[in-house]
């Protein structure tokens, strides 16, 4: 009996999937049509690895159902995956999932987040970087390390030098070294300290929908309601202001409770994470119409300016680049299961 219940839960559990994976990445193979952009092998297998990995987070955790997720957020976390041509199934991991709640048109939903990472970033340097023959393996330099930055002569660049000397565990910066089509080795460095701007961008997303208790939710909240519950943010936010380093941010007791866990928890992996994320921010890329929207959806700071936006009643968002975000309100020519409806 046992087993006969184990191949009906795996029945179900791949017919789900099945289902799910067939709508969404039709959707998606639509989005891409629309943008002119070419639905290649890769993309498809990185659209179906991302459904399988964001199916399998949902199955794993007992108050989420893949009918309650937002379908067109679904969507477009899965063109992103596709159009960046990250692939979940990856090893080591190029892209994460994970789930949160978020409000909606006013109703509350699960809604499904992606996040690069750490060799998202070199799969990304590979398929879009201007000119780029080779991405070599990152440094990560230690706090301790011996290194000496690059210097450019003229059009000349010298190498950089790190001597690792194993004294600490820190990773005050990142360095990747990449090789040029010209043969011309640059070096794509970030520090550690700018992530202060990511982490701060982070805080302030979760804030959004925070109401301290003033009332049951931002969208129903009274212009006075509204006041209070600034005056509230700005308490926070300028204890924040106060924190001299990175490190006094996440211990910073009025900021703990509008910080992830992943941060709380692996601050050191999470830093290493954003400092790669912020090397490869500098480097000029090829980017399609959809890469370069899902690129820009994912950088925190755009998403928080975004959602701040659509926070005033009065406010229009404004478009970055036009024609370039994907299409959540048209359906493919395919029969579309019930519970993928919105």
């Amino acid at each position: 009996m046992a087993e006969k219940n184990e191949v009906a839960q795996k029945q179900e559990f791949t017919t789900g999937l099945s289902q799910w994976t067939n709508t969404i990445t039709g959707l998606v193979s639509r989005d891409f049509e629309q943008n002119g952009v070419k639905y290649d092998e890769y993309s498809k297998q990185c659209a179906m690895n991302a459904m399988g990995a964001i199916f399998q987070l949902v199955q794993n955790d007992d108050k989420a159902d893949m009918g309650n997720l937002n379908t067109s957020n679904l969507r477009e976390v899965v063109a992103q995956c596709a159009s960046l041509k990250l692939n979940a199934s990856a090893m080591p991991r190029e892209v994460y999932f994970q789930l949160r709640n978020k409000q909606i048109g006013g109703q509350w939903c699960k809604v499904v987040e992606m996040g690069i990472e750490g060799d998202g970033n070199d799969s990304l340097l590979r398929q879009f970087g201007n000119n780029i023959d080779t991405v070599y393996p990152v440094w990560l330099v230690k706090e301790g390390d011996d290194f000496t930055y690059p210097r450019r002569r003229g059009i000349e660049i010298e190498p950089a030098e790190w001597t690792p000397k194993g004294l600490s565990d820190k990773t005050v910066r990142v360095v990747y070294p990449v090789k040029l089509k010209d043969g011309t080795i640059d070096y794509l460095i970030a520090e550690r300290e700018p992530v202060r701007t990511n982490l701060i961008a982070h805080i302030r997303n979760n804030l959004l929908n925070e109401t301290f208790g003033i009332c049951e939710n931002r969208y129903k909240a009274t212009p006075k309601q509204k006041e209070q519950i600034r005056a509230r943010k700005e308490e926070v936010l300028s204890a924040i202001r106060e924190c001299e380093t990175l490190e006094d941010i996440l211990r910073c007791e009025a900021a703990k409770p509008y910080i992830s866990a992943a941060w709380l928890d692996t601050p050191e992996a999470m830093i290493v994470r954003k400092m790669r994320n912020n090397a490869i921010k500098k480097f000029p890329k090829n980017l399609n119409s959809m890469a370069s929207s899902s690129l820009l959806q994912l950088d925190e700071t755009y998403k928080t300016a975004q959602e701040e936006v659509r926070e005033s009643e009065n406010s229009q968002e404004f478009a970055v680049e036009d024609e370039s975000v994907v299409a959540e309100s048209e359906a493919v020519e395919v029969e579309t299961p019930d519970f993928a409806k919105e």
